[in-house]
């Protein structure tokens, strides 16, 4: 796609979840003004190879071209990121401490990241309470206990 700004690769499942290339994909389609009609096809065409075989194998008897933006990128979430069981999600969340050598940036990060499909009531506290349950800081963890309102810590 000559004259476009930015780069979409094939998408590559190992590297990247659907969601965030959909994500992506749709700001590189704002930024170019890609119009409506355009965007099957430009999909289409930005996919690679083993998605698009994907696809067409999930809209057969059809072509992929005959559908719909919506209904390709639903057809391939559907298949690539099935809707995670919230109880296995909550208990990866809850089994993640902070490793040895880990930053607390970098576990805060990991926390929010395994949070993603945990569909949690107030997000902020369970982060707050597995995050001080998780620290690794004896020292610091002790201190954080004794602090009344924590709501300020991530």
């Amino acid at each position: 796609m000559a004259g476009y700004i930015g780069k979409i690769e094939p998408f590559d499942d190992s590297t990247e979840t659907w969601s965030s290339y959909v994500e992506r994909l749709e700001q590189y389609f704002a930024v170019n003004a890609l119009e409506n009609e355009k965007k099957v096809p430009a999909l289409l065409t930005l996919l690679g190879g083993k998605t698009y075989g994907l696809l067409r194998n999930l809209t057969l008897p059809d072509k992929p071209a005959t559908k719909s933006y919506d209904d390709i990128v639903k057809l391939l979430k559907d298949h690539l990121s099935p809707k995670p069981l919230i109880v296995a999600e909550r208990f990866r969340f809850y089994k993640r401490y902070q490793i040895q050598g880990e930053t607390v940036n970098k576990y805060v990060a990991e926390l929010r990241k395994f949070a993603e499909y945990c569909e949690f009531g107030n997000l902020n506290e369970s982060l707050r309470d597995q995050f001080v349950v998780g620290l690794k800081d004896e020292q610091t963890q002790k201190k954080l206990l004794t602090v009344p309102d924590l709501s300020e810590l991530l």
